[in-house]
């Protein structure tokens, strides 16, 4: 299941957009901090999509600016569309922490230094805590994201503040 594709295609759902636009907005909805995804994955998987018949493609010019294609779903894309949106309503997929690397090893370390990187560990726990929580706040505040982006960032939220007190527990149990 490719979650890229699978935003594109929800993106460009109800309008048409260029690669560059995606990317800009994607950016403003900080995707990269939360789904497993890059610009040049974005551009690369339009392209695919493209290729591959789910989207309908035009190259428009605007007074003076340069050419620029506009994407838009069609109906074999929505189709498509509609596939992974069942497929991912059966699989919750696994969740993966990078750091568990580091938890795996942290015994192997001396003392002095477990104690230094597990700090390290813990502030930068309460770091992203508190980074989700001014972006949860200020959306719930201001109400400019729609319902589904709005629970994932609750979820976000969420997890954060459970690793950040998780991560103290962590840091008490070696100290």
């Amino acid at each position: 299941m490719s979650s890229i594709n699978l935003i594109i295609l929800g993106y460009l759902h109800n309008k048409e957009k260029s690669a560059y636009e995606m990317v800009k907005e994607f950016e403003i909805w900080n995707l990269t901090k939360w789904l497993k995804i890059s610009n040049p994955s974005i551009y690369k998987n339009i392209i695919k999509l493209c290729d591959n018949g789910y989207l309908n493609s035009r190259t428009v010019k605007e007074g003076e600016m340069p050419e620029k294609t506009l994407y838009s779903l069609n109906e074999k894309g929505n189709l498509y569309f509609n596939e992974l949106m069942e497929e991912s309503s059966k699989n919750i997929g696994n969740v993966y922490l990078e750091f568990n690397a580091f938890l795996a090893n942290i015994e192997n370390l001396p003392e002095e230094k477990r104690k230094e990187y597990l700090k390290n560990f813990k502030d930068k726990a309460e770091e992203r805590r508190a980074f989700a929580e001014s972006i949860y706040n200020d959306t719930k505040q201001h109400k400019d994201k729609i319902g589904s982006e709005f629970l994932i960032l609750d979820l976000y939220n969420e997890f954060y503040n459970v690793l950040q007190k998780w991560s103290k527990k962590v840091f008490d149990y070696y100290n």
